[in-house]
């Protein structure tokens, strides 16, 4: 049995396309992909301001002479958020660009192992980089034509795979003429990175909406330091549809998980009968329903994840993180405070956590869209500025005065 999965896994390896198409369904739950959405902006010339579009063929093959975007890395969040999103756009756009100054303001300045597997990755896909090493401060990247492919990659450390994903979904999902599957080995479950819950209950739930289809697994956990966890993806083609996210109706319910890989099940009990006393004592008025569950995985860590649902929204995923020393019961108080700060701000369509991640597809989405915010955060700005260097987009990031009241993001 062993063995005939090593040969089937053989089959999705780099750099090969598929040998034959092949076609996922996405899980239960979530609407079917419609037809694609024509984005002719993304096809066919169009002669735009600087720093807008850049012309693309029918082939998605760069434009000559087009100069390259700069980009000043410490800006803003000034974190890899810049570098991803300038991937994402750069293979779709076919625009060149050069990064200074990258993570200048962080501990560890330059590329760190995550951000690096994710630059081999777009130059796998279709590109030329150089200045890809770990600690670089500066990186060229040069997009060329590619063919959407599956893929399986390593990063070598706990870093994130949910980061390195997110900047391959939409170069993949956009050009595919079938469904890709994408492997990470890495770390599943980061601090200041999408956790795996999150990914399948609320990126999944957006994308859905905007006419994007995803399936994922995380067949192992990965935690800090030992990471070796394993995320699946498998990409349906499609292309974003503009939205006009309305605010999020009554809340329905809170669903939860208390995970742990590796520990005793003490701990995850704890996680949950803490979580579940603590959002008792809250006096939401809605049913609560809080799993503990194991992962398993090479290393250990614990977990607690919590969504809520309200109507005509996503769910919104709220992650308490362990580490070495935290008690199991400040791991779900961080989980609950989080998720109290969004439910103060009504009535918020999307949760802060989502707010730039919806940002990147609806702004290559043709036509206006919108959406309510409960917090704007600097990734949120961060990621409208990186966005408006390569698209002709203008994006309105409207605070009110009262911080009990939603923020408003317009694209236009």
């Amino acid at each position: 049995m062993d063995g005939q999965r090593e040969r089937d896994e053989a089959d999705i390896i780099l750099p090969g396309p598929s040998r034959e198409p092949r076609r996922w369904f996405t899980h239960g739950g979530h609407a079917p992909l419609p037809a694609p959405v024509r984005v002719s902006w993304l096809r066919r010339p169009r002669s735009g301001r600087p720093g807008g579009p850049a012309p693309v063929s029918s082939a998605g093959e760069p434009s000559r002479g087009e100069a390259p975007v700069v980009i000043d890395g410490s800006r803003g969040e000034g974190g890899g958020q810049i570098l991803r999103t300038a991937l994402t756009l750069s293979l779709l756009t076919g625009r060149a660009f050069r990064m200074t100054k990258i993570r200048a303001n962080r501990d560890k300045p330059g590329l760190r192992p995550q951000h690096l597997k994710a630059v081999e990755a777009a130059a796998l896909l279709g590109g030329e980089a150089s200045g890809a090493e770990v600690g670089s401060r500066e990186l060229v990247f040069r997009p060329r034509p590619y063919e959407p492919r599956d893929l399986k990659l390593d990063i070598g450390t706990a870093g994130s795979a949910a980061l390195v994903l997110q900047t391959l979904h939409l170069p993949l999902a956009m050009r595919a003429e079938t469904a890709v599957r994408v492997v990470i080995t890495g770390g599943t479950f980061n601090p200041k990175a999408p956790a795996f819950p999150f990914l399948e209950e609320t990126w999944r739930a957006h994308l859905s909406r905007l006419g994007l289809s995803v399936a994922l697994a995380m067949p192992a956990a990965g935690f800090y330091p030992r990471g070796g966890g394993r995320l699946e993806a498998w990409i349906e083609p499609g292309r974003p549809a503009a939205r006009a996210l309305p605010d999020r109706g009554r809340l329905r319910r809170i669903r939860g998980v208390a995970g742990v890989c590796n520990l005793g099940e003490g701990i995850a009990a704890r996680m949950r009968d803490r979580a579940l006393q603590q959002l008792e004592d809250s006096g939401l008025n809605s049913d609560i329903e809080i799993d503990a569950v194991r992962w398993p995985g090479p290393g250990q860590g614990a977990a607690v994840a919590i969504w809520a649902e309200h109507e005509d929204a996503a769910p919104a995923t709220f992650v308490g993180l362990g580490e070495r020393g935290k008690p199991a019961e400040a791991v779900a108080d961080e989980a609950v405070e989080d998720l109290l700060g969004f439910e103060a701000v009504e009535p918020a369509a999307v949760d802060p956590h989502s707010a730039d991640q919806v940002l990147l597809p609806l702004a290559l989405a043709e036509g206006p869209s919108s959406y309510s915010v409960s917090v704007v955060t600097e990734h949120l700005r961060t990621n409208a500025a990186t966005v408006r260097l390569f698209l002709d987009r203008e994006i309105a990031i409207d605070e009110p005065d009262d911080p009990g009241l939603p923020a408003r993001v317009t694209i236009r």
